[in-house]
């Protein structure tokens, strides 16, 4: 009889859980290559432990090191400004085309990437209830998008289509409710002196991060859910940690924490800072 998972919403429980190396995650066999959204998440670091996640994980920390954050703020900014014409694409989806551009893709191309990346996002990070997209429909996503980058080698796509497939959900779901929390928390801003898309992000990521909950596999094998989103309320949790601080560890553990941190931290943040700058002028 499988036992009830174990919930921890406390930070320090979080954080000693993600530093731990016994609990792991449940790996996913690598098949043969082929363009199917199966074979993705069998290729990539995420679903991977040991040696091959640690391999895989410094390919995607280099593909990273190359991008340049202030950089993609500002084209984020520019595509999402109002006064540039229509957009290519939702204001919340802006930071994903910025970086399928900035990974390969044609600048033309942009929106047809988005929404290649929207069909693989719900059967690569599936979430408690059905799939938006059957595997069929992601599996078409992901030939979509190997054909915007060129048809790159398996090794590349596998790259470049995580980063985009991980990227998708939380960043159009933490620019959606940043947005709509920002009439309120910019009115207080205004009293606070804080400087409102800063504080905007903390407190989204804080009060409504775009992944609540981490799992992982203790030891004897029963599953420990450890909740992020109960962790950000928590009143020892620092204040602007994600965007103040540039230590390895990410404050806000809607990132991870430990050596499974998400890499990508400083690229989201940048993105959707300049996404809501320029929604919010």
């Amino acid at each position: 009889m499988t036992s009830d998972p174990l919930v921890l919403s406390r930070p320090a429980e979080i954080r000693a859980v993600l530093a731990d190396s016994r609990f792991t995650v449940d790996p996913v066999p690598r098949p043969p290559f082929a363009p199917t959204v199966a074979w993705l998440r069998g290729a990539v670091g995420r679903f991977a432990e040991g040696s091959a996640h640690a391999e895989r994980r410094a390919e995607v920390e280099a593909v990273l090191a190359g991008l340049d954050p202030d950089a993609l703020r500002a084209e984020a900014f520019r595509l999402a400004s109002r006064g540039t014409g229509p957009l290519p694409c939702p204001p919340e989806a802006v930071p994903v085309l910025v970086l399928a551009v900035a990974l390969g893709v044609r600048v033309e191309d942009g929106p047809e990437a988005v929404e290649a990346v929207a069909a693989i996002a719900p059967a690569y990070l599936p979430g408690p209830g059905p799939d938006e997209a059957g595997p069929g429909t992601a599996d078409e996503g992901l030939v979509r998008l190997s054909r915007l980058l060129g048809d790159p080698a398996p090794e590349r796509l596998a790259v470049v289509a995580g980063l985009l497939a991980q990227a998708y959900g939380p960043m159009t779901a933490l620019v959606s409710a940043a947005l709509a929390a920002a009439p309120e928390r910019f009115a207080r801003s205004r009293t606070t002196g804080a400087w409102p898309v800063r504080e905007l992000l903390d407190e989204t990521l804080r009060h409504d991060p775009p992944v609540r909950t981490l799992r992982r596999r203790a030891p004897g094998g029963r599953t420990v859910v450890l909740d992020v989103a109960a962790a950000g309320k928590d009143p020892g949790t620092a204040r602007l940690p994600g965007l103040a601080r540039t230590g390895e560890e990410p404050e806000h553990l809607t990132f991870g924490a430990g050596p499974r941190a998400c890499p990508g931290r400083r690229v989201a943040l940048a993105l959707a800072a300049g996404t809501i700058e320029a929604a919010t002028r």
